[in-house]
């Protein structure tokens, strides 16, 4: 491969993976997808192992998870035992699946913190006057998170509506990403 097309594949990868890295998932997660995203055909297990130099262990454990997302998919290659996999292009299922589902489960995170928060001072017992005060500004001070998650939540499926309708409307722009395979442009001999 030319030297600068390979620079720029790997700085694709390696942004994705620190993208993905700060929404809270695993970098080799953002890589992974970012290797199947530019490839023009299914690659297996061993293949991204070796591209990313991790261990099979890790990029399967991560293929799982993307596999999880809907974002990547297993496929089957004619006289190969080995599994391969492909990246959705689909950017309504890229939308709703991966990046709503990742805002979606930090969101539940802090519920699921609150929550127990909540219930430890609701168990504590024999509470001095002050120390019944301190309880009660820390009850009140989850609520008011519980409140804005309640408002990030909504906030989220409007979004993630608004996006999915105007990827329908660019529905054009999004098939042009094509399939893993040939592009369009070598299928049909068209020189551009």
């Amino acid at each position: 491969m030319n030297g600068d097309l390979s620079k720029a594949r790997d700085s694709f990868i390696e942004g994705l993976g620190h993208l993905v890295s700060t929404m809270g998932l695993s970098r080799v997660i953002g890589q992974l997808y970012a290797m199947l995203f530019l490839s023009r055909e299914p690659l297996c297990l061993d293949d991204m192992a070796e591209r990313l130099r991790i261990s099979k262990g890790n990029a399967s454990v991560n293929i799982r998870e993307l596999e999880k997302l809907r974002i990547v998919r297993k496929v089957w290659v004619k006289g190969s035992r080995k599994d391969y996999y492909e990246a959705e292009l689909d950017l309504d299922k890229l939308i709703g699946n991966a990046i709503v589902g990742a805002v979606k489960r930090r969101m539940d995170m802090v519920v699921e913190t609150v929550t127990g928060t909540e219930k430890l001072i609701q168990k504590t017992k024999r509470m001095n006057k002050e120390q019944k005060k301190i309880a009660e500004l820390y009850l009140s001070r989850l609520r008011r998170v519980k409140e804005i998650r309640e408002l990030a939540q909504e906030m989220l499926n409007s979004v993630s509506y608004s996006l999915k309708t105007i990827c329908t409307g660019h529905r054009g722009i999004i098939n042009g990403l094509g399939s893993p395979g040939i592009p369009e442009q070598e299928k049909t001999g068209a020189n551009g």
